[in-house]
């Protein structure tokens, strides 16, 4: 779980949409994109659109779901690449891109990725953790 190179075993998940009209709801995002497939339809979108900032929280549980109970976020970051939409199959993919004794733990740091079905990724990004 510390070696750099090492891959995370990868997570596969999608979005309903019920959870992305309750994620625009308390992040307090209005655009109707993201509630409203039929508005994304018209917008020309092939359905109702995952939230930037979702992609973000899920590179960030999915990176403390694999270190463990006692990681802390450190800091992420993270660049949209291709859209994703509710339904569609996603797979969370990360490695360690570095390993480094830190604040009396070892802090690390992922190359993380949200994947589509057919390879595109969707998001790229770092996650900073500390154990």
């Amino acid at each position: 779980m510390t070696t750099p190179g090492e891959s995370c075993p990868s997570r596969s998940y999608s979005h309903s949409t019920v959870q992305l009209f309750r994620f625009s709801a308390v992040s307090w995002n209005a655009h109707r994109i993201h509630y409203d497939e039929s508005y994304a339809s018209f917008e020309g979108f092939p359905g109702t659109v995952v939230q930037s900032t979702l992609h973000g929280e899920m590179l960030v549980r999915h990176a403390l779901d694999w270190a463990g109970p006692d990681a802390r976020l450190e800091a992420v970051s993270w660049r949209n690449q291709a859209t994703a939409v509710a339904g569609e199959p996603l797979t969370w993919r990360a490695s360690v891109r570095s390993a480094e004794p830190g604040d009396g733990g070892l802090r690390l740091s992922l190359d993380a990725a949200i994947v589509k079905a057919d390879g595109t990724p969707s998001v790229t990004g770092t996650v900073d953790l500390l154990l």
